[in-house]
């Protein structure tokens, strides 16, 4: 697996704690930008360890009609260690 930073991966995806419950108009817009990000790499799998930018770019992708594996970084930690290949993180 090759890792790939995506386009304005300092922007955040609009989860902010409860920003996208106050304000979940420009959120919602925050999270379709970084799913289209996501997209653009041809990504496999999405790595991150805040479970908040999990649910957000999730649910943007799923709007848009992607699914994509998620994982936390440790999870993939852990499969390293355990000698087992990254494809089996794909849930």
């Amino acid at each position: 697996m090759e890792v790939k930073e995506i386009t304005e991966a300092e922007v955040c995806c609009g989860s902010a704690g409860i920003y996208n419950m106050v304000e979940p108009e420009p959120a919602e817009e925050l999270g379709e930008r970084k799913a289209k990000n996501v997209l653009k790499t041809g990504a496999q799998m999405i790595v991150t360890s805040n479970p908040g930018c999990m649910l957000q770019i999730q649910a943007a992708l799923k709007k848009m009609g992607h699914e994509i594996p998620m994982a936390h970084p440790m999870e993939v930690v852990d499969a390293s260690i355990r000698g087992e290949p990254v494809e089996s993180l794909f849930r």
